[in-house]
């Protein structure tokens, strides 16, 4: 059956809960059979508007206070991943915006920045009202989380990332920075990793028939957001590397096997039935991720070899 991509890209909160993970990705596939242009990408940014507050975790608050010692563990696993990240990568966006080579891609960019604080403010929002932390701000409750962190993530949100951006902050009009930035930001951490994780963890969630929890609709509007940075990533290194292969291909191939081995490690949980206990395998993960990844390299034009 075809997916109604137009039904999924105009769905509010409430509808999300009816709309399936794999649904969302395919706003990818059709990008990548036919590349939506910048101000394309911006306008479907204004039909996609939802708001955190619009939430109700009431019924997941009823989940976390009778689920197992287990789940919790894997539960609060990820959702670290995730609220770390999603703070990371608002706090690194900006120089983005400042070394967009066009008007229309600073556009889309900034639209990118607030749906990544939108992102943060929803992992707070959950865990104020589901687990219920005493945490006073935002800084405190991040810095509680962080420990759990492993090296792989670290490395990526924590070195690598804030190193690019600081290269672009100091210099706007470094392109080749701006091309390594992307292809680490919008391929390996938002199309490889993010999508990867949102994608087992919501496709779990349907087949428990937990669809119409708060965190369902909003995390399903949060892949959501992140299809449409994707494409937008997509397209950067497809016109990059159309232009100029020999001089932008090789910086996105050296960049992304430099962090194949962060993709592999940050994936890889602290205890393998954070992932088995819920029907899936940490091959089958990785496999997805990878898959995903060479799907959007071939859109781009380039392959891993040297």
């Amino acid at each position: 059956m075809a997916v109604d991509l137009e039904r999924i890209g105009r769905a509010s909160l409430k509808e999300l809960g009816d709309i399936r993970i794999d649904d969302v990705l395919s706003f990818i596939d059709r990008g990548i059979e036919n590349m939506p242009s910048y101000m394309d990408l911006y306008r479907r940014w204004e039909v996609q508007q939802w708001a955190v507050a619009d939430l109700d975790f009431s019924l997941d608050r009823q989940d976390w206070l009778e689920s197992d010692d287990l789940d919790r563990k894997a539960t609060l696993w990820s959702h670290r991943l995730f609220f770390n990240g999603e703070e990371r990568v608002t706090a690194t966006l900006a120089p983005f915006v400042w070394a967009a080579p066009t008007p229309e891609i600073e556009i889309f960019l900034s639209t990118q920045m607030v749906d990544e604080a939108r992102h943060t403010v929803f992992f707070e929002k959950w865990w104020h009202d589901v687990v219920g932390t005493e945490a006073r701000d935002m800084t405190q409750l991040l810095a509680e989380i962080r420990p759990e962190a492993n090296e792989g993530y670290n490395a990526l949100f924590y070195d690598r990332l804030p190193s690019t951006a600081q290269r672009l902050a100091s210099n706007p009009k470094d392109f080749d920075a701006f091309i390594e930035g992307v292809t680490l930001y919008h391929i390996v951490i938002e199309a490889t990793i993010a999508l990867t994780g949102q994608r087992f963890e919501l496709e779990t969630m349907r087949e428990q028939g937990l669809t119409d929890r708060g965190f369902y609709r909003g995390f399903t509007a949060v892949a959501r957001d992140e299809s449409r940075h994707v494409n937008f990533g997509i397209k950067i290194l497809q016109d990059a590397v159309r232009e100029d292969p020999q001089r932008f291909a090789p910086i996105i191939q050296q960049t992304l096997v430099e962090c194949l081995p962060l993709i592999s490690g940050t994936l890889d949980p602290p205890d393998p039935r954070y992932i088995t206990e819920f029907g899936h395998t940490e091959s089958e993960i990785l496999t997805f991720a990878f898959e995903s990844l060479n799907k959007r390299l071939r859109a781009i034009g380039i392959n891993l070899a040297a």
